[in-house]
């Protein structure tokens, strides 16, 4: 089964790592093509240095203030992460974060859940009281 997973890494980090999940190959051409390897993942989008922390310009318009230093990367696998040399970049926003796979907000959110049960996302709302 399909799993998805979200990532932050230093720029060297996510260098080092996404040659792990690419494969070269060459074109009719004779050109080098690099590609995300299908046997591995199926989509991967680099959502790059993500916003901390907003502000407004004089117009009343919201801008970032400060980006991360981390790079952020969405991951779509194939099966299971094909590398544990990924795992300790895992990161859980609370559901969904700046960017969601179409038709993973569900799985994301029970993965989420099950990797932070404690969190506030995670606590169904208390019924109220009878009279």
């Amino acid at each position: 089964m399909a799993t998805f997973r979200k990532y932050e890494f230093t720029p060297t980090q996510w260098a080092t790592a996404k040659a792990k999940i690419e494969t070269t190959t060459t074109n009719p051409e004779g050109e080098s093509v690099t590609t995300w390897d299908a046997s591995k993942v199926i989509a991967v989008v680099e959502l790059g240095h993500l916003c901390t922390q907003w502000g407004t310009d004089a117009e009343g318009n919201r801008v970032c203030e400060v980006e991360s230093p981390m790079y952020a990367v969405d991951i779509l696998w194939t099966d299971q992460p094909a590398t544990t040399s990924f795992a300790s970049y895992v990161v859980w926003p609370e559901p969904c974060g700046v960017h969601i796979f179409a038709g993973w907000s569900e799985q994301y959110a029970l993965d989420y859940c099950a990797a932070n049960p404690s969190a506030a996302y995670c606590q169904p709302p208390t019924p109220p009281s009878e009279l």
